[in-house]
């Protein structure tokens, strides 16, 4: 579904939906000028389409201690089946939370989670080092986490 086919209690209940996404139709329709069904039957529509693409639960600190820490990584573009199967690994890592092709020095930005910096630098050795395409890396490690979301600014869309 296109943005254009969006109309503005799509978005505002995109909106709500991404700050608690297990708010109900009956919640969701004390807010906005639309019955239960109405909204179900938008949420559902919404989930086909895949503009809502997944509903996850965000974990708190209370997990456990886990290392984050922020990779940039510049690669040789000279081999690019290898490039393509350093992604395809990458995308697939249970440790990487985020992964983003970037403009800049560094070609790729990611965000990793792992146990702790042992468990760090076997993932590192493992996907990083040893791989041809890699021409190097930085890392930065996450201290203290103030805020993180997935959410997209919508709110201001829909008024």
């Amino acid at each position: 579904m296109s943005p254009e086919k969006l109309d503005r209690l799509d978005v505002r209940i995109l909106a709500r939906l991404q700050r608690n996404a297990l708010l109900t139709a009956d919640e969701l329709a004390a807010e906005l000028p639309l019955s239960p069904s109405a909204i179900a039957r938008r949420v559902r529509r919404l989930r086909e389409t895949e503009v809502i693409a997944a509903d996850v639960a965000v974990l708190s600190d209370e997990i456990g201690p886990l290392l984050s820490a922020f990779v940039h990584i510049q690669l040789d573009r000279h081999a690019l089946a290898a490039v393509e199967a350093l992604r395809r690994r990458l995308t697939a890592s249970e440790h990487v939370q985020l992964f983003m092709e970037i403009s800049g020095a560094f070609d790729v930005v990611l965000l990793v989670a792992v146990r702790d910096m042992d468990a760090f630098n076997d993932f590192a050795d493992a996907m990083l080092a040893g791989d041809p395409v890699v021409r190097r890396y930085e890392t930065s490690f996450v201290k203290r986490r103030r805020k993180f979301s997935l959410a997209l600014p919508l709110e201001a869309e829909a008024d």
